[in-house]
């Protein structure tokens, strides 16, 4: 090359305060979540589930939002939700969950986000579809929740966003928000040990602050709380056809991307995309399902004696 080198793209994440402070948090949650939620709805499907989806097909006819709905529903099996269960989902985004739990297991959900965005789209998605007796939609940090005595609390792609230092405190938190017996469960991407993870790009453009850690860490740190966890089950081969899916509907509607973010934005979500999916890919990264318990006094977990009702039907009959 001739010449001196190119400037560096715009779009950086410049953020100040301490990391992993709550004033950092925010901004960093908000540089990576806050577009419009066109662009979401656009690239996402009708849940606006933004996390690793659970496929149960390999059917043509079987799509997206199809392994998106199964992903919701094999959460809400393990967590156990029945009518009434109290569950807190703590990053709750544009809130697939929340309103998948509320709508179709009838449960009681406080939904937590940092951003200001996201809670005014699911504040709308509730009063849409009518759940507002089931829903509430709260803006806080994770380290600001009061209360506790829920049946469950969910923590789905969230964990990734609290560094090293901060880490126990969330695990305490899912710890503190629970009744005895109840169920936490963590979706959270790890890395391979020895390995970067999201990687300079990633933490410099799109997600700032990520922080990944090997899985047995997270469960070293989730048991250090108290916890007990139960099972984890890796997701790695179906976070590769996720990210594939969201590619083609950035390639299908590149022009609409453009217009809604700019040249320079969806230039560097189709880089960010194509590179997480082979990271999954070649497993310098990966994504678990952590299921975890907090025992009584007693000892007593209150989980069933196998996880056969956990899965959709379309699992067992492909196994």
């Amino acid at each position: 090359a001739i010449g001196p080198p190119p400037a560096a793209p715009g779009g950086r994440a410049r953020l100040g305060g301490a990391p992993y402070s709550r004033t950092r948090s925010r901004a960093a949650i908000s540089h990576h979540h806050a577009f419009l939620s066109e662009f979401y709805e656009r690239l996402l499907d009708p849940s606006m589930a933004y996390s690793c989806a659970y496929w149960t097909s390999h059917d043509p006819s079987y799509g997206l939002a199809d392994a998106q709905r199964d992903k919701l529903e094999v959460i809400c099996r393990k967590l156990a939700l029945v009518p009434g269960a109290r569950l807190l989902d703590i990053g709750c985004g544009w809130g697939a969950l929340a309103l998948y739990a509320a709508d179709r297991h009838k449960a009681q959900v406080t939904a937590v986000t940092l951003v200001p965005e996201e809670r005014d789209f699911v504040r709308e998605r509730v009063d849409e579809l009518g759940l507002g007796q089931f829903v509430e939609v709260v803006l806080s940090d994770y380290r600001d929740l009061e209360g506790g005595q829920y049946e469950a609390v969910a923590c789905v792609e969230m964990g990734e966003h609290v560094g090293h230092d901060q880490y126990p405190r969330l695990a305490r938190t899912l710890h503190g928000m629970l009744r005895p017996g109840g169920r936490a469960l963590v979706q959270q991407m790890s890395r391979a040990a020895g390995t970067p993870g999201g990687g300079a790009f990633i933490e410099t453009y799109v997600a700032p602050d990520l922080h990944m850690r090997p899985l047995g860490d997270t469960i070293g740190l989730l048991e250090a709380a108290g916890l007990e966890v139960r099972t984890s089950e890796s997701l790695r081969e179906h976070y590769v056809r996720t990210v594939g899916a969201w590619r083609e509907a950035l390639e299908a509607q590149w022009d609409a991307f453009r217009l809604l973010a700019g040249d320079h934005t969806a230039r560097m979500w189709r880089l960010y995309l194509a590179g997480g999916a082979l990271a999954f890919e070649e497993r310098r990264m990966g994504i678990d399902q952590i299921l975890a318990v907090r025992p009584t006094a007693r000892g007593v977990s209150g989980m069933p004696d196998t996880p056969a009702d956990w899965y959709p039907a379309p699992a067992l009959e492909a196994a």
